[in-house]
């Protein structure tokens, strides 16, 4: 919905029934998890039999588990694009949701580690700090907010004196820095900071 709305389509109407199939899929704290498997107790073979051959109902998954932060920031681009849902209740709990957990564990196991937050790749595809500042940026958290301000903080304690980022800080990931991959993350950290300090 994030790329279809940066496209042109924020106007149709299946970008409007997204939205509504979104917000009611919640947890009750605001936020979202990546799939309803996360948060039921099921053992692997009933996992295997309704992911692959569907013999009953998926049950209603239980919403009073708390929120994944990689899931929410990953949905939360799309409201951040959108005229309107940017502005929405909503995505402003969902956004104070997402910065109260900088630098912290997922409460799941996908992408657990807060490493996480410190391995950043363009396009935006899985959160990470600079993926969540723009968003947050976009819904106009402002950066006097405390935890933006964390974060900006971190961005501007961590640019190289070359004057670009690295495309990851994690210590538990191995890779290469690119310096393809160099120059978006940093583009992308440069209008980050123009967005919140205009």
């Amino acid at each position: 919905m994030y790329l279809l709305i940066r496209a042109g389509y924020q106007d149709d109407s299946r970008i409007e029934k997204g939205f509504n199939w979104l917000l009611k899929m919640r947890q009750d704290d605001g936020g979202w998890v990546a799939t309803p498997f996360q948060t039921l107790k099921l053992s692997g073979d009933k996992i295997t039999e309704l992911t692959t051959v569907i013999k009953t109902p998926i049950e209603e998954h239980d919403k009073s588990k708390p929120f994944s932060h990689n899931s929410t920031g990953m949905i939360l681009r799309a409201f951040a694009v959108h005229d309107i849902y940017r502005n929405s209740k909503e995505a402003i709990r969902a956004s104070n949701l997402l910065k109260s957990r900088f630098f912290k564990a997922d409460y799941y196991s996908s992408y657990k580690h807060p490493d996480n937050w410190l391995r950043f790749q363009f396009p935006f595809w899985w959160n990470n700090l600079v993926a969540a500042m723009d968003t947050l940026s976009f819904i106009g958290i402002p950066a006097t907010d405390k935890e933006i301000e964390k974060g900006l903080n971190w961005l501007v304690d961590h640019q190289e004196s070359s004057g670009l980022w690295r495309s990851s800080y994690s210590k538990i990931h191995k890779s290469g820095q690119k310096i393809e991959e160099q120059l978006w993350i940093s583009l992308e950290i440069c209008k980050i900071l123009k967005r919140f300090y205009t």
